[in-house]
């Protein structure tokens, strides 16, 4: 049987870069270079769950691979900037300051008009402050891409005081991950990446990274959720933990009690902007492929599919007759994308990639991201009520992401769903900008207390297709209505247009 994935509800969440003037700054490839045998780990416990004397073993092995970034760069475009008195710097302010007074400052005295110095400002700048992790000793460290995407200038603080230039050597921001470079020949203590998929709710996880500044700080807690989904972007199945991390923590390793990374810290959720006991990390399975990637060629390879996907809730599955809410629901194909190749068609429920089944739509995404390019993909579809396996060879992403399209007919009711429909004419195109070539019944009025506006059916969304059939005039919702009640199905399920994008709507016929 395929193996299931847990996730979770999207939450909003603080980003942890620490500011300190006006703010902060899949293909998969073999990660064994990152995995090397001479890393730094702490002594194996007997059991690792059990509570040890002291995490002071851990920390004093792996605290020198930890770093702290300081990154300066240019403020955004916007940025006010103090308005400076033209005068002439008088002569002791000269001496005392000397070539120091534009940095104390933030201006400078340039060529004079009619002897009168003029000031020229500086460019505003901000500097900001992370975490980050050596995984070899050539220097290469892991931070999150939100500390250091806009950053010009790259310091790297090791906690002997020694300071040295970084330069990026690529970033992916869907994980907000990001792989920096030492410049120097010194061989750099480093940590190791660890199995995320081992970690447990209520394993311990020692948390160790610069809050505020505060350089090679270290916090304990445990794992306390796994499989978390934070709104933050396509592939979040972040590690939740209690270790206390704030603002300065991004970008900082997350261990597990052998001195493994088994996470990289990211966000957290609070009300002020300070730690509140709910902090996330990006799980190490995922950060050591992305970082293989960023370190082999400087950019990250996704696998593609090309297709519009939207969960298959309670209502949709009665609609579709399936035995329970599971899969992906394909809305929309991309034309002469892979799932087009394959024959994958509009209506159908994904279930299932290789032995990996899916339980929730973002489970979908990822795993095909993690396919390499031009890989021959199993799929289980079910599609009129059978399963099916269906090879598709995957794709390259594209830079942007494909969104599909179409649309929408005198004005008989469909009282029963609390619908008022309509044949397309050149007047209701005009009325709701729906493009010509669109075809189906667009919707003229919705009763706010039916079911349909539960669903969230607006005036101006086109339905294309209901019980599978498509839909030309209104009359054809109501044979499909019928068909359904035939059928002994508990929902019509509708193909709704809305803004070029394809949605199923499942109406429950309770009150038809």
């Amino acid at each position: 049987m395929p193996k299931n994935r847990k996730t979770n509800t999207a939450i909003a969440v603080a980003l942890l870069g620490a500011v300190a003037a006006a703010g902060a700054a899949g293909g998969v490839l073999s990660s064994k270079s990152l995995l090397a045998t001479t890393a730094l780990t702490a002594p194996a416990l007997s059991d690792s769950r059990a509570l040890p004397g002291s995490f002071a073993p851990v920390i004093e092995r792996v605290g020198p691979a930890v770093v702290s970034i300081r990154v300066t760069g240019a403020a955004q475009p916007g940025a006010r900037m103090t308005e400076v008195p033209q005068m002439e710097i008088p002569e002791p302010f000269k001496r005392f300051f000397g070539e120091d007074f534009e940095k104390r400052f933030g201006f400078r005295f340039g060529p004079s008009e009619d002897g009168v110095p003029q000031p020229q400002r500086r460019a505003p700048r901000v500097q900001g402050m992370g975490s980050g992790f050596f995984i070899d000793a050539d220097g290469h460290v892991v931070t999150n891409n939100h500390v250091v995407s806009d950053a010009d200038k790259i310091e790297i603080m090791l906690n002997d005081g020694k300071t040295y230039d970084a330069s990026l050597v690529g970033r992916d921001p869907k994980t907000d991950l990001a792989l920096l470079k030492v410049k120097s020949d010194r061989a750099f203590p480093f940590v190791s990446f660890g199995d995320s998929e081992a970690a447990k709710v209520g394993d311990w996880v020692i948390a160790v990274g610069s809050p505020f500044g505060l350089g090679h700080t270290a916090t304990t807690g445990i794992v306390s959720a796994r499989g978390r989904d934070i709104g933050a972007g396509p592939y979040d199945d972040f590690l939740q933990i209690d270790a206390a991390i704030n603002r300065g923590n991004s970008g900082g390793p997350a261990f597990n009690v052998n001195g493994e990374v088994i996470g990289v810290n990211t966000a957290i959720i609070s009300p002020t902007g300070t730690n509140a006991g709910i902090g996330f990390a990006i799980p190490a399975n995922i950060a050591k492929n992305v970082i293989a990637q960023l370190k082999e060629k400087g950019a990250v390879t996704r696998g593609w599919l090309g297709v519009n996907i939207q969960p298959v809730s309670e209502d949709i599955a009665q609609g579709l007759g399936l035995g329970k809410a599971e899969g992906a629901l394909v809305a929309d194909v991309t034309g002469d994308s892979p799932a087009a190749q394959a024959g994958i068609r509009q209506g159908d429920v994904i279930v299932a990639v290789g032995d990996e089944r899916i339980e929730q739509l973002r489970e979908l995404p990822r795993l095909i991201a993690e396919i390499p390019v031009d890989r021959i993909a199993k799929l289980t579809v079910i599609r009129d009520g059978r399963e099916r396996t269906i090879d598709v060879r995957i794709g390259k992403m594209p830079e942007t992401d494909k969104m599909a399209a179409t649309e929408p007919e005198q004005k008989p009711e469909t009282d029963r769903l609390g619908l008022s429909l309509a044949a397309l004419d050149d007047n209701l195109r005009a009325k709701f900008r729906i493009p010509r070539d669109a075809d189906g019944v667009v919707v003229v009025d919705v009763d706010r207390d039916s079911v349909s506006a539960e669903k969230g059916i607006l005036p101006g969304d086109v339905i294309r297709q209901a019980a599978g059939q498509p839909v030309r005039k209104p009359a054809d919702i109501t044979e499909a209505i019928e068909r359904a009640g035939k059928g002994n199905r508990k929902a019509l399920l509708m193909l709704v247009t809305r803004n070029g994008n394809d949605r199923y709507v499942a109406l429950p016929l309770r009150d038809a």
